[in-house]
């Protein structure tokens, strides 16, 4: 069952990927376009790479601590890239975020995905070196749910506050 979750994965990436253009409506030659072509590789990589890691027993060439290590680094690697990446993507207009907190509003949402952008190099770092005095995978659950939750619950109150009922008086 999972070989067939992974081909249907990998058949999506590809198609996102073949597809890009049409999907945000830009030329082939948009430096938004090639950015979206990237997250698809970068997805294809981690999806791939999960599945033949164990296969090919290089998680079990070091030390389970090491190994731990080295996952810590990579997931903050890959926290670092998509907080680079969200800032350059126009995700509300041209994917049709169905995020409610955000609709109608751009500039709230350049605003969250700045918040997110800053603190993804802050929540990675501290990842790291949070991991070699706790629970790597606790450290890494918690960075993880901050690194969404903020951005977040900044759309939400501006959200609230924008749509507020006027109080009677």
């Amino acid at each position: 069952m999972e070989n067939i979750g992974l081909i249907l994965l990998i058949a999506l990436l590809i198609i996102n990927y073949v597809n890009a253009p049409e999907i945000l409506g830009f030329s082939k030659d948009n430096p938004k376009v090639k950015t979206a072509r990237r997250l698809q590789m970068l997805f294809l990589i981690v999806a791939v790479g999960r599945f033949i890691i164990p296969l090919l027993g290089i998680d079990e060439i070091f030390s389970y601590e090491i190994n731990d290590k080295v996952s810590v680094i990579i997931n903050a690697i890959i926290i670092m890239y998509f907080g680079n990446l969200l800032p350059k993507l126009q995700i509300y207009k041209n994917i049709d975020t169905k995020c409610a907190w955000a609709i109608g509003d751009e500039k709230i949402w350049k605003k969250a995905s700045k918040i997110f952008a800053y603190l993804s190099f802050v929540i990675s770092i501290g990842m790291i070196i949070l991991s070699f005095y706790f629970d790597s995978d606790t450290v890494t659950t918690a960075c993880q749910f901050i690194w969404f939750a903020i951005p977040l619950l900044y759309l939400l109150l501006h959200y609230r506050n924008k749509f507020r009922a006027p109080s009677p008086k």
